[in-house]
């Protein structure tokens, strides 16, 4: 068995058994454990276990630090509005200047996921925080011990890597500024709108935010097509009989490991693998098997309706301009 394969047979096993665990655990949303195992999978177990360390403390200090924001803020949509700016720009701009990115793009995803809580359901804060960080820590878990048992096999240590800067400052506040106008924009388009999902919403549309500029403003297609893909694919299942959890359960299991052997793979097309599994997870694992498919069509669309606007926002903002060398 190769590396990819048995690597996506280790991330499909992280995904069914982080959601079951949360399931156990009385969790109110499951997926996010499943999106963890998704978004640290790794064919190299080094990088793997740096970013569940990193992801885990990322997320404690998110969560802390948005906990208390969000009860000084509460009551000032305004206020609140510009701290999801700054976190989703500061986030976005040390992921690519900072030797330990994902503690830093993590801890902003935390720390919004706080804030977007206290805006649309203040009451639940505490429990929301709380759920959330267990959710991400049993998924982060999960994916760790299934790449240990099933993954590649090798000897390489598991200590925390450290990364070069990924951009020069100029073409990562670029990015940065260009995420705290799209999530804003975002945030914004659903209050008009009244519509549903916007914590979802935000959070994966800056998720999927690629790191390099220049595939930031090539990849938009592949992403959208991702969601389209991997939201049909869970309809499809929910739709056969999404009830039944033998059959919703081989069908997650083979769904997240047909995607992330696209997902962990080296073609052009390997984004495509990324956003389908996202898609797919956050369409057909709501708190459990869906009852309906209502629920998870409106989570498909919200998803879709902000990726598109976030691409839209990179593209404008990342306008093809003359190939410029600086030092990261």
């Amino acid at each position: 068995m190769d590396d990819i394969t048995r690597q996506s047979f280790a991330t499909a096993t992280g995904v069914v058994a982080g959601v079951y665990v949360a399931l156990w655990a009385g969790l109110e949303q499951p997926y996010w454990a499943a999106i963890s195992a998704l978004i640290i999978a790794n064919v190299d177990r080094g990088a793997l276990f740096t970013k569940g360390v990193l992801r885990i403390v990322g997320t404690i200090g998110g969560v802390v630090l948005g906990y208390q924001v969000s009860l000084l803020l509460e009551g000032f949509p305004v206020f609140q509005g510009l701290m999801l700016m700054l976190a989703a720009g500061t986030g976005m701009y040390l992921r690519q200047r900072t030797r330990y990115p994902y503690a830093w793009f993590y801890g902003a995803l935390s720390f919004m996921l706080i804030i977007l809580c206290s805006m649309t359901a203040p009451t639940t804060l505490y429990s929301f925080a709380i759920y959330r960080f267990m959710e991400i820590v049993i998924g982060v878990v999960a994916a760790t011990l299934a790449a240990f048992a099933i993954g590649r096999r090798d000897h390489s240590p598991w200590g925390i890597g450290v990364q070069a800067p990924t951009l020069p400052p100029t073409e990562a506040l670029r990015q940065g500024f260009a995420a705290a106008v799209g999530v804003i924009t975002i945030v914004v388009g659903w209050a008009i709108f009244d519509l549903p999902q916007v914590i979802q919403v935000v959070i994966s549309s800056l998720v999927v935010v690629d790191s390099n500029v220049n595939n930031t403003r090539h990849r938009g297609w592949q992403r959208i097509l991702g969601c389209i893909i991997g939201g049909i694919t869970g309809l499809v299942v929910i739709a056969i009989d999404a009830s039944d959890m033998v059959w919703w359960t081989a069908s997650l299991f083979a769904g997240i490991f047909l995607f992330s052997r696209v997902h962990l793979g080296n073609s052009p097309n390997a984004y495509v693998g990324t956003q389908s599994a996202l898609a797919f997870i956050i369409t057909l694992v709501g708190s459990g098997p869906p009852d309906s498919i209502m629920p998870p069509l409106n989570r498909l669309i919200g998803i879709i309706v902000g990726v598109s606007i976030m691409t839209i926002v990179v593209w404008a903002m990342n306008a093809r301009r003359p190939a410029q060398v600086a030092a990261v």
